[in-house]
């Protein structure tokens, strides 16, 4: 069967969260919020961001129209859902996004549609997974430099084998802003990228549709930032080289 073309841009779903409004005439009312760097990250990578709200659970056959799907950043995970209790150094959690993306994530790995897991991301999915998250570095791990106060240069070694060292080499200056990240991995997920501390800061899927996740801010790191959004778009063209899906320009 010949391959179909398009011209159209690959369509990325972005996951936002709700914030609720401090003043105007819409003061007291929640607002869907994702800061612009996702957008004119995945814009400038050649594709059509699609900005997603939580809200009740998409089908396989509705994300099987998008192209890829990126998990953005924001607030802590809520504990209880790998079983621990709430710390005072906890973010407040918003249990009903978490929810949303993690079932927004096991139907785009049901339908074969690459993700991309970006800091909080990385953690939907190690969580989705069946992973668990060190609660408050550098606390839990002494060795690694504060990262939760603001946004922090930090360098990370990459595994030689990977998707990621194909977009940055085997070692890359990452901009980081997180106080969690990954203890454990599980399922289908091997660590491709540590700080020198030990901390995994990037994660790929070993078999089936492509999953990346990185536990730094590539929207904000410029040139090499872009390259890990292409990685994602790379994972959607080999995803549409099958008979099945349109091949995107």
């Amino acid at each position: 069967m010949a391959q179909r073309t398009t011209t159209r841009r690959p369509l990325i779903g972005v996951t936002a969260g709700t914030r609720t409004m401090m003043s105007g005439a819409w003061a007291g009312h929640d607002a869907v919020v994702v800061t612009e760097h996702y957008v004119r990250a995945l814009r400038e990578a050649g594709a059509r961001p699609v900005i997603i709200a939580p809200q009740d659970d998409w089908t396989t056959e509705e994300i099987a129209e998008l192209d890829g799907l990126v998990l953005t950043g924001g607030t802590d995970l809520d504990p209880a859902v790998w079983g621990e209790n709430a710390l005072e150094t906890d973010m407040t959690p918003d249990p009903a996004r978490d929810a949303f993306e993690t079932a927004l994530y096991r139907t785009a790995r049901a339908a074969g549609v690459p993700v991309l897991g970006i800091c909080r991301g990385l953690q939907i999915i190690v969580v989705a997974e069946g992973g668990s998250l060190h609660r408050h570095l550098p606390a839990d791990l002494p060795a690694h430099p504060v990262t939760g106060e603001r946004p922090t240069a930090v360098t990370t070694a990459i595994e030689a084998a990977s998707d990621l060292a194909l977009a940055l080499g085997t070692s890359a200056e990452v901009t980081a802003f997180h106080h969690q990240g990954v203890r454990e991995v599980a399922g289908d997920l091997r660590i491709v990228a540590r700080h020198e501390s030990g901390l995994p800061l990037a994660v790929e899927s070993g078999s089936g549709s492509s999953v990346l996740g990185v536990q730094w801010h590539p929207e904000i790191d410029g040139a090499e930032g872009l390259a890990v959004f292409g990685t994602l778009l790379a994972a959607v063209r080999h995803r549409a080289a099958s008979d099945e899906v349109p091949a995107l320009v």
